[in-house]
C-alpha cells in the first residue's frame, strides 16, 4: 500500500469512526472486528464468496417451512418498497442468501455485488454489512453507504432485521438493500421500521406453524394490541409448561431473552393454571380475556388458540367406528370468518389480518391458486365487517365479455346505446354502495376498465356510460387473482397504480395440499354437501382424500364429495365412490388401500416401512444423497414438490421431522 493510499484509508477510517459514534456504535464495533479479528483490508475490491451449490439446497431444505411462509410476505413487502433500486433478500443464520426479489432491470447490478442466492454475506466474508452485522448484533439495524467495510459496497444502503424461532434462536435475516442510494441516513429509519415489521410478521407466522401442536397464547397489557404485531407470543404444552416464546413476550414479562421463559409453568407467569388456560382455549378460542400477572399491579389481556394436533403424537388418520361422522361446520352459511380455516396457521393469520383492516377503508387483495376459496373468504370478510347489512356484490372479471364489462361494472344511463334498458342500469359499483364489491380474477380486467376503476377509487365517484353526472359512492373492494400481478405489471398487462390502490393488504391463501386443517375441512365439506345433515366417511376414503394432491383445491374437493354422497345410499363417503383416477394417484384400489400393503398412516407410524413398492428405492436414494431433496428429485427425474408429495404419501419423514 502506498503512502497516499494509507493516508486516504486512515481518513476513511476516521470518517467511519466518527459516523459510527454519531449514529450507531455497532458500526464501529463491526469495523473493529473486521480489522482485528478477521484481518480484512478495507481498500481491497471485494466480492462475497459463492457457497457450494449443495450448501444452498441443503439450507433451503432445512428451512423449507420458513421459506414457504417468507416468500409470500416478501412478495407483499416488495410491492411496498417499490423503488427499482431496492432488492429484498433473505439469508440463513450463516449469512447465506436464500431468496432475493428485485426489479428484473436491476438484476445484473445486484448480481455484480453478490446480492443473489448462493453468496455469503456474513461479516468474516463481506465485512460490515446489513445481513452480516445483523446476525452478530441480533437486532434490526442499518448500514449506510460508507459504513460498509469494503469500499466497493459504499454505494449500498442496507437495512436488516432478524427472524427467530420459538426458542429464541436466530433463524434468518430479512434485508432491504438499495443500490446507489441518494437518500440521507436518517431517511433509512423508515426502511428499517418496515423491514422489522415484515420480519416480525414472518416470525409470527412461523411461530404459529411450527408450534401447531401447542396452545398458542397471545398477550399484551392493552386489549386492543392482542393480535397485533406488538403482542407477545407463548407456546404452552399440555402440562402448562412454556415450550416456545418470542422476544416481545420476554420483554413484557420482565426477561431479557425468550429462552428465559422456556420450561416455566404458566402459573409462574400469570395468575392462572393450565386447566383454566385449556378451558378458555376450548370455550373461547382466539377471544380476548383478562388475567393478572404475578408482579404487583400487572394485568394482561390474552387470547389462546388450541393445538391443531396432540403434542408428541401423530394425529390419527383413522378412527372407529367403521364410518367416521364428519364434524358440523360452525355455521350453516359456510361464510363465517372462522369457518374459513382458523385451525390452519396460514389461514388463521389471514383471518387475523382481515379483522384488523376490514373496517378501516383498506382494500384487500386475495392471492391463491384456482379453487382455494377466495370467494368464500371475501364473503366471510364482508359478513364480519361493519358493512354486513349492505350488499355484497361479486363480479368475475374473466367471465364477462369486454364489450359488456364496462356497462356491467359502471352502469349506464337511459338511452346510452342501442339495446340499453329504458331506465338505464346502476352497475355493480353503485349496487355495492356502502357494502363490498368483490372483483374476482382482477388480473383479467381489460386495461381500459382498469383506468376507469382507478379513477373511481381516487375520486370516490362513478359516472355511468352515457351520463355526464358523477355519482358519489362509498366503495370498498376485495379483489382476487390467481395470477402473479407484479409479473402482469412487468408485461404491461396490469396498471401498477391500480395495483397499489387495490393492494392495501395481500392475503395469500394456501393450496389445499398445504392446509394443516385438511381433515377438518373434509368433514365440513361432507356436511355442507349433504344439506347440512350429518354425513360419514369411511377410514379408507379419508385416507385417500388426505393423501391426494388436490390440484383443483377446495372446488375439486366439493365436487368429489358431492358426487360421492350422491352415489352413496347411507350418507357416507366410501372409497369406491371416489374417482378412479384419484384412487390410482394415491395407490388405492377397489374398496381398500393398496391391497396387501400398509396404509399411509401405518407407514408413517412404522417409520416408513419399505414394504410399499417405491418406498425402499426412495429411501435408499434419499440416504445416498444425504437427504438432499433437490439432488434426490433430480436423480428421480421429478420436481422437489413431486418428491415431497411421494414422501408424504409413503409416510417417509426427513431426519429433522422425526
Amino acid at each position: 500500500m502506498t503512502a497516499s493510499t494509507r493516508c486516504a484509508e486512515a481518513v476513511r477510517r476516521t470518517h467511519i469512526a466518527a459516523a459510527a459514534q454519531a449514529h450507531d456504535a455497532y458500526v464501529q464495533a463491526s469495523w473493529q472486528r473486521c480489522l482485528q479479528d478477521y484481518r480484512l483490508r478495507p481498500e481491497a475490491a471485494h466480492e462475497p464468496p459463492r457457497a457450494p451449490e449443495h450448501r444452498l439446497s441443503e439450507s433451503r431444505d432445512a428451512l423449507h417451512r420458513l421459506l414457504r411462509i417468507a416468500r409470500s410476505e416478501m412478495q407483499n413487502f416488495y410491492t411496498q418498497i417499490g423503488h427499482s433500486n431496492n432488492t429484498l433478500v433473505l439469508t440463513d443464520a450463516s449469512g447465506l442468501v436464500l431468496e432475493q426479489l428485485c426489479d428484473p432491470r436491476q438484476a445484473r447490478v445486484f448480481r455484480s455485488v453478490g446480492l443473489v442466492p448462493g453468496f455469503l454475506w456474513d461479516e468474516p466474508h463481506a465485512g460490515t454489512n446489513g445481513p452480516g452485522t445483523c446476525l452478530l448484533e441480533g437486532r434490526a439495524l442499518t448500514v449506510y453507504r460508507d459504513e460498509h467495510f469494503f469500499r466497493n459496497f459504499s454505494n449500498l444502503s442496507c437495512s436488516a432485521a432478524p427472524i427467530r424461532d420459538p426458542s429464541g434462536k436466530l433463524l434468518a435475516v430479512l434485508d432491504v438493500s438499495c443500490f446507489d442510494c441518494t437518500d440521507s441516513r436518517q431517511s433509512q429509519m423508515q426502511t428499517m421500521l418496515l423491514v422489522s415489521s415484515s420480519a416480525r410478521a414472518i416470525e409470527k407466522m412461523y411461530f404459529a406453524s411450527s408450534m401447531a401442536d401447542s396452545w398458542i397464547v397471545r398477550f399484551h397489557n392493552r386489549a386492543e394490541f392482542v393480535g397485533m404485531m406488538r403482542d407477545g407470543l407463548l407456546a404452552v404444552d399440555g402440562d402448562g409448561r412454556v415450550c416456545g416464546a418470542d422476544a416481545m413476550a420476554a420483554g413484557m414479562l420482565g426477561h431479557e431473552r425468550a429462552a428465559d421463559l422456556l420450561g416455566r409453568d404458566i402459573e409462574q407467569l400469570f395468575e392462572l393454571d393450565a386447566e383454566r388456560l385449556h378451558a378458555q382455549a376450548h370455550e373461547m378460542p382466539c377471544r380476548v380475556w383478562s388475567a393478572r400477572g404475578l408482579a404487583p399491579g400487572s394485568h394482561y389481556f390474552l387470547s389462546v388458540r388450541p393445538p391443531l394436533q396432540a403434542r408428541g403424537k401423530v394425529a390419527p388418520r383413522v378412527a372407529p367406528p367403521t364410518a367416521i361422522e364428519a364434524p358440523r361446520p360452525t355455521t350453516a352459511t359456510g361464510a363465517n370468518l372462522e369457518a374459513t380455516g382458523e385451525r390452519d396457521p396460514a389461514m388463521a393469520f389471514n383471518i387475523w389480518c382481515a379483522e384488523q383492516v376490514m373496517d378501516k377503508r383498506i382494500n384487500i387483495l386475495l392471492q391463491g391458486e384456482t379453487g382455494t376459496g377466495k370467494g368464500t373468504l371475501a364473503k366471510a370478510i364482508h359478513q364480519r365487517s361493519s358493512r354486513a347489512r349492505n350488499p355484497f356484490i361479486a363480479m368475475c372479471c374473466a367471465a364477462i365479455p369486454e364489450t359488456l364489462a364496462e356497462s356491467e361494472l359502471f352502469g349506464y344511463a337511459a338511452g346510452a346505446f342501442t339495446g340499453a334498458r329504458s331506465g338505464g342500469m346502476r352497475g355493480k359499483i353503485l349496487a355495492s354502495h356502502g357494502g363490498t364489491l368483490f372483483l374476482d380474477e382482477i388480473g383479467d380486467m381489460p386495461l381500459s376498465l382498469q383506468a376507469r376503476l382507478l379513477h373511481v377509487l381516487e375520486e370516490r365517484e362513478v359516472t355511468p356510460l352515457g351520463s355526464t353526472k358523477a355519482i358519489p359512492v362509498d366503495l370498498h373492494i376485495v379483489s382476487a387473482s390467481n395470477h402473479d400481478l407484479p409479473e402482469l405489471i412487468h408485461k404491461g398487462l396490469f396498471r401498477e397504480d391500480l395495483y397499489y390502490r387495490l393492494n392495501g393488504i395481500t392475503l395469500g391463501l394456501p393450496p389445499l395440499r398445504e392446509r394443516q386443517d385438511l381433515r377438518e375441512l373434509i368433514g365440513t365439506v361432507c356436511v355442507s354437501e349433504n344439506d347440512e345433515r350429518p354425513a360419514g366417511i369411511t377410514p379408507q376414503a379419508m385416507e385417500c382424500l388426505l393423501a391426494y394432491a388436490w390440484p383443483g383445491n377446495i372446488r375439486e374437493l366439493r365436487n368429489v364429495v358431492r358426487t360421492a354422497l350422491a352415489l352413496s345410499s347411507d350418507a357416507t363417503v366410501h372409497l369406491e365412490h371416489l374417482p378412479p383416477a384419484m384412487r390410482r394417484a394415491v395407490g388405492a384400489a377397489g374398496g381398500d388401500i393398496a391391497p396387501g400393503l400398509p396404509s399411509p398412516a401405518a407407514m408413517a407410524a412404522a417409520g416408513a416401512s419399505a414394504a410399499e413398492p417405491g418406498a425402499a428405492q426412495i429411501l435408499a436414494l434419499l440416504q445416498q444423497h444425504r437427504w438432499n431433496i433437490s439432488h434426490a428429485a433430480q436423480a428421480l427425474g421429478v420436481s422437489r414438490n413431486t418428491l415431497y408429495r411421494r414422501m408424504h404419501r409413503l409416510g417417509i419423514l426427513t431426519p429433522r421431522s422425526k
